[in-house]
């Protein structure tokens, strides 16, 4: 059974150079392409230098397919030097015998003189490849940092453990809101109605409110055919009895309207009071009549607000004459009532 060689037989730099010429070729090719582009042929040699690539971490191969690895990405793509040499030195790393290597000698002098003869006798490399790899060691350890001019190996675990986090140019993540959150509850709504979210850095008074749009008022047909204006009439307060009280002083009373009942008497028809009288509402089961007199307006002058089903009108009565139109709508009223 054939031993199996767990070490690169080459320098790091001519494995790199190969992981290069795949990556090219984008990222995959064969081992007939990469041989190739770099003008050479598929001796073994060659095949020495793509298992050096594989042993370092830079290439799979695969059914004589080779394919660049991330290891080879992140050292290509590197931010600066630093990074790149913190990737070349996870590569150097990658091949066991290294890692056994520099942990052995961590913080000592490497015997560099003897050093072929100690991975025969030690470590347990064929004699035939014993000088390819002492040099493809030495040169990679001090290419990455780990020998020093005195051969001193450095602790690899302390290397590791000094590297930096990876830098991200640019973040995904999306930034936190910084609006302060308003917490709204029986106990506090009061305190909220004043309260607006603030957000740092500005001030918790805004300058501009908006306001709702003003709501528009329908023109009253039936006050328009009569000439009479209403355009000011949702301009004045005005006050409501609710459903089924009638004032006898007010306007029911004065157009001499008889409320539905046989109790109810019907009273004569009177003058028109000069001071103002509250609004009445007579309403019914799915129907209602609201009648409104304006607080704020001139002496002798009223105004009535019948609205229902279908019925949705605002008069200003100034003369005695208008009285028949509102008995007219009254009478209407009456009917739709006793059906």
């Amino acid at each position: 059974m054939p031993k199996t060689i767990d070490y690169p037989r080459t320098s790091y730099q001519s494995a790199w150079e190969v992981a290069e010429v795949v990556d090219d070729t984008g990222g995959k090719c064969a081992i007939e392409t990469a041989a190739r582009k770099l003008n050479r042929k598929v001796s073994g040699s060659f095949k020495a230098i793509i298992g050096s690539a594989v042993k370092f971490g830079l290439l799979t191969s695969k059914r004589e397919l080779l394919t660049t690895t991330n290891l080879f990405r992140r050292i290509k793509n590197a931010y600066d030097k630093q990074e790149e040499r913190i990737y070349e030195r996870e590569a150097f790393l990658h091949p066991p015998l290294f890692t056994q290597i520099c942990r052995k000698f961590r913080n000592r002098e490497l015997p560099v003189h003897m050093f072929d003869v100690m991975l025969v006798r030690e470590f347990g490399v064929e004699e035939i490849n014993a000088q390819a790899v002492t040099k493809a060691f030495i040169d990679g350890a001090r290419m990455v940092g780990v020998l020093d001019e005195q051969n001193v190996i450095a602790d690899i675990d302390q290397l590791t453990a000094q590297q930096q986090p990876r830098r991200e140019l640019a973040s995904t993540e999306l930034p936190l809101s910084r609006f302060k959150s308003v917490v709204g509850g029986p106990d506090n709504n009061a305190h909220n109605e004043h309260t607006t979210p603030t957000v740092s850095g500005m001030s918790a008074k805004p300058a501009f409110v908006p306001q709702p749009p003003p709501v528009q008022r329908l023109s009253d047909a039936v006050s328009s055919l009569f000439g009479l204006d209403t355009d000011d009439i949702d301009d004045q307060p005005k006050t409501t009895v609710s459903a089924g009280t009638i004032d006898t002083s007010g306007i029911l009373q004065s157009s001499g309207f008889v409320p539905a009942g046989p109790q109810d008497q019907p009273e004569p028809i009177e003058t028109l009071r000069a001071t103002a009288s509250p609004t009445v509402a007579a309403m019914g089961t799915t129907e209602a009549a609201t009648v409104t007199q304006e607080l704020a307006v001139p002496i002798n002058t009223f105004a009535i607000h019948l609205h229902g089903p279908g019925l949705n009108t605002q008069l200003t009565i100034e003369h005695v004459d208008d009285l028949e139109l509102v008995q007219a709508l009254l009478n209407k009223i009456k009917r739709q009532l006793s059906e």
